[in-house]
């Protein structure tokens, strides 16, 4: 790893090629991730007809993250983040080819989707904290906050990309062209990795020589009044709200929509999530601050909820209305999370953390999928939605008067 220089200040981290890469290639692989989220629930779905069996699904993708999460801390903690980044990168494009080969040859079943999703979700869980420690070091590090909000900004507006081709793939396709382009956009971010030089200073440490112990982690972190906010936040949006994007086809299918439109219909989340990028930059200052947006996105979150309940059959339009509202809260409660680990936390704890955030949020989302699917097929697609807005918008309340005993203080 090479040393920083001081070069004249570029106008943002775009102007450093190895962030550049790196942004590029993530955001490729933002997109086929979602073009292969939309053919696999359309297509367990399709194969099913049952909201349980794609809330099976979405567990498989996202259950592996309960340990992956700190696992996957611990690991860059221990290694090399790049390469362990290059191989878990390699792992997943394995398992979406595998996927591939099966639905060509004819033999892709219910039971073998879920196999091949679950062996790609295990490196999965455990690249996420690794990447999100890479990304601020292929920049300097007066760039580095910005850089880290210009990659989520890129990972929404690129899910409204991703969904939306894949729902058209798989009406004019199929599903094999989902999964293909989303083992060839984790190759490339492979390539991208190994060629790329991360800038490391003197004071950096992308190698801690603690222990970092997943209990003693728990235990410290979450001692901290802080971190049980982001806990709570994340838990309550990433368990009763987030799981809609996996559970959209029982949606689309319940207002008479089609395969394409739970493409267009999750890609919209993302254009709620882009809406709430430059309204967020501005307030984003302080600790209290981050509480507060949190508390707003789960309130903003619980009006989508509501709405989705309430739409009449062939309401896309409306449909729209609300997934944007669930995106403009999903970022609130995303990025200002993630903010206030990064920054309100003892640095001691930050990096492990990171992976109990991304351990809550994934796992949170599986354990929700599940919940969800059930709830839709027990009580009704409104029941089920106006009940979670209900217990969200409670949550929105709780954190915001909490937020007011914080004291404002700025990094």
């Amino acid at each position: 790893m090479s040393s920083v220089t001081k070069d004249p200040k570029p106008r943002s981290p775009l102007s450093f090629p190895a962030y550049r890469r790196v942004f590029i290639a993530r955001a490729v692989s933002s997109a086929g991730s979602y073009m292969q989220v939309v053919a696999a629930s359309w297509l367990v779905y399709h194969l099913t007809n049952s909201a349980t069996a794609v809330g099976v699904l979405t567990s498989l993708a996202l259950g592996p993250a309960l340990v992956g999460g700190p696992l996957g801390g611990i690991l860059a903690d221990r290694h090399d983040p790049r390469r362990l980044a290059v191989l878990l990168s390699l792992l997943q494009a394995a398992a979406c080819t595998a996927l591939v080969v099966l639905e060509l040859s004819g033999r892709l079943t219910v039971d073998l989707l879920y196999l091949c999703v679950f062996a790609g979700a295990i490196p999965f869980s455990l690249n996420q904290p690794i990447i999100s420690l890479i990304i601020p070091y292929t920049v300097p590090e007066e760039y580095r906050h910005t850089a880290v909000a210009r990659a989520s900004m890129i990972f929404n507006l690129t899910r409204l990309a991703g969904a939306v081709v894949g729902g058209v793939l798989v009406t004019a396709i199929g599903v094999a062209a989902a999964f293909g382009l989303n083992a060839a956009s984790y190759a490339l971010v492979a390539l991208v990795l190994w060629r790329t030089k991360l800038l490391v200073g003197s004071e950096d440490s992308l190698h801690r020589s603690h222990p970092a112990g997943v209990s003693g982690g728990l235990r410290d972190g979450l001692g901290h009044q802080l971190m049980r906010l982001v806990a709570l936040s994340t838990a309550l949006f990433f368990t009763l709200v987030a799981p809609i994007e996996q559970l959209m086809p029982t949606i689309a299918r319940e207002h008479g929509l089609t395969a394409t439109s739970v493409g267009v219909l999750v890609g919209f989340i993302g254009v709620g999530a882009l809406a709430a990028n430059p309204f967020m930059n501005s307030r984003h200052r302080s600790t209290r601050d981050r509480q507060r947006l949190m508390a707003t996105g789960l309130a903003v979150s619980a009006c989508g909820l509501v709405v989705l309940a309430v739409t009449p059959s062939q309401g896309l339009v409306i449909d729209l209305v609300a997934v944007m509202a669930v995106g403009f809260g999903w970022e609130f409660v995303f990025v200002n999370g993630q903010g206030t680990v990064a920054l309100d936390l003892p640095v001691e704890l930050r990096g492990r953390m990171m992976g109990v955030f991304f351990m809550l949020v994934t796992a949170t989302t599986a354990v929700g999928a599940l919940l969800i699917g059930y709830l839709f097929d027990q009580f009704g697609l409104a029941v089920s939605l106006l009940a979670n807005a209900a217990v969200v918008a409670a949550g929105a309340v709780v954190i915001a008067l909490r937020s007011r005993r914080q004291p404002p203080v700025v990094p």
